[in-house]
């Protein structure tokens, strides 16, 4: 049944007197540490093509993208590919609009909140951590949805639906990015969803004179997954070498959204604030040994740790105009968890969990909680500052800004700001269509942080490089 529906999508659009808007970029970059000006070796995307064809009330949308990442030196010792590319179909959906409404459906990015980036309630789509550092959609991947806005005077209630779990796209650590996870699973450690995974939401916005009130609600299960249970196994009644299954799968999270938007004279004020509802489904993990079933044919302990969380993030956003012309954005995000309950896990003498190399006295399951879903800036932080100044010179044809991200969490032993990440960044336009990019990024760590070399900001000390980019838009 895909197919014809697909068909008669794009044959909609295709009536009488259509129109075709085309606009991409080219985009030319050099990477390199400052430790040593070697290249840092990660994808980015060196091209991007969006369309646009509608006739009437029709519409088929689009973007396209090649997604470019250097070849090893050992590359061909493994593959006869020659191709250094990736296409990526990023959006490609339909839209049918009338005077009070808009209607959408197919692969497409939705963006929901009040302040700028890092908004608790943007949770419709899910983020590739490649480009978590870049701004708005740039950092987003698209969603096999339907989506909804209907306009009523001061109100706009937008409701989006998707019949499949979407996760974000998490760096291996086989590459050069810096935010890695603690522990990466193996598919078939992956519990699979055992309802189906519908997800999908409310968000209803109120303008007035001095700006707009919003209020949401999202159902979704996680897009990073958790740890949801272990399974001990034997050989029959012998339990002398088991095989330990550590599983993970994906909560199932609930948000409620607050946000709101304050214009004045001398200053605009963004916020939004989201309470965190997530539950692991997962009641029983029983299954069959994936290590040698023949060997290990016996399931001896079960421990399901059935994870249940009240959590809030929240993020305020405060731009204003400086003196000289300076632009100022500054924002505030905050993580707490409000309550936490969960099972326990196997550890003692007889039974561990050596994969995933933590001290039996420090696994608890709470050690290893974190937010599926919110802000991706709780990936790195609790708690944090992002400052932006900008300014433009020479009749807007270059832009010189700088871009703070300072950890404000505490930590013991540790006074100040332990970890900060600074870009300074200078745009020229050399010509209407031509751009040139040079940006310096430095990433500070503390050598006295309790969590070592594991804690994130050290771990992108080495991140820190200047970067060359011509940007050709058409």
């Amino acid at each position: 049944m895909k197919k014809p529906i697909v068909i008669l999508l794009v044959s909609l659009t295709l009536g009488n007197e259509p129109t075709i808007l085309f606009n991409g970029y080219v985009d030319f970059a050099h990477i390199a540490r400052l430790s040593d000006y070697s290249l840092i070796d990660i994808p980015y995307r060196m091209g991007s093509l969006e369309f646009e064809h509608g006739s009437g009330n029709l519409s088929l949308n689009g973007n396209f993208v090649l997604e470019y990442q250097i070849r090893g030196d050992s590359y061909f010792l493994g593959s006869k590919d020659p191709q250094e590319f990736r296409l990526d179909m990023r959006e490609f959906y339909t839209t049918y609009s009338k005077n009070n409404f808009e209607f959408r459906i197919g692969k497409q990015i939705h963006s929901w909140g009040s302040v700028d980036e890092n908004s608790p309630l943007d949770n419709a789509s899910a983020f590739d951590y490649y480009y978590i550092f870049f701004l708005g959609t740039e950092r987003k991947m698209a969603t096999m949805s339907a989506a909804l806005d209907y306009y009523s005077g001061n109100f706009k209630t937008s409701v989006v639906f998707s019949p499949l779990h979407h996760t974000n796209r998490i760096p291996l650590g086989d590459d050069d990015f810096p935010i890695t996870l603690p522990v990466y699973p193996k598919e078939d450690q992956i519990f699979p969803i055992n309802k189906l995974p519908f997800e999908g939401g409310i968000y209803t916005t109120f303008s007035h004179g001095k700006g707009d009130i919003s209020l949401s609600y999202y159902s979704t299960y996680d897009r990073i997954f958790n740890l949801t249970g272990v399974n001990v196994y034997g050989h029959g009644s012998d339990l002398s070498f088991p095989f330990i299954d550590i599983l993970f799968g994906y909560r199932k999270t609930n948000i409620l959204g607050l946000g709101g938007v304050f214009l004045s004279d001398w200053f605009v004020l963004r916020g939004d604030i989201g309470y965190f509802s997530t539950q692991d489904l997962n009641s029983n993990i029983t299954r069959e040994s994936t290590n040698n079933p023949v060997w290990y044919d016996s399931l001896h302990f079960s421990y399901p740790l059935q994870e249940k969380a009240d959590f809030y993030e929240t993020t305020f956003q405060i731009e204003t105009e400086l003196p000289l012309n300076i632009n100022l954005i500054v924002q505030y995000f905050l993580y707490n968890t409000i309550s936490y309950t969960s099972g326990s896990l196997p550890v003692d003498q007889e039974i561990s969990i050596p994969n995933l190399n933590i001290d039996p006295e420090e696994m608890t399951p709470s050690y290893f909680f974190n937010p599926g879903v919110g802000a991706p800036l709780a990936i790195i932080t609790n708690r944090a500052a992002i400052i932006i100044l900008d300014r433009m010179f020479m009749d807007e044809q270059l832009k010189l800004s700088v871009t703070s991200i300072l950890d404000l969490e505490t930590y013991a032993g540790v006074a100040g700001i332990p970890g900060s990440l600074t870009e300074f960044k200078m745009e020229y336009k050399v010509a209407p269509d031509l751009l040139g990019l040079i940006a310096l990024t430095k990433v500070t760590g503390s050598n006295i942080h309790p969590d070592g070399n594991n804690y994130q900001f050290n771990k992108m000390e080495n991140f820190s490089h200047l970067r060359f980019e011509i940007k050709y838009f058409f």
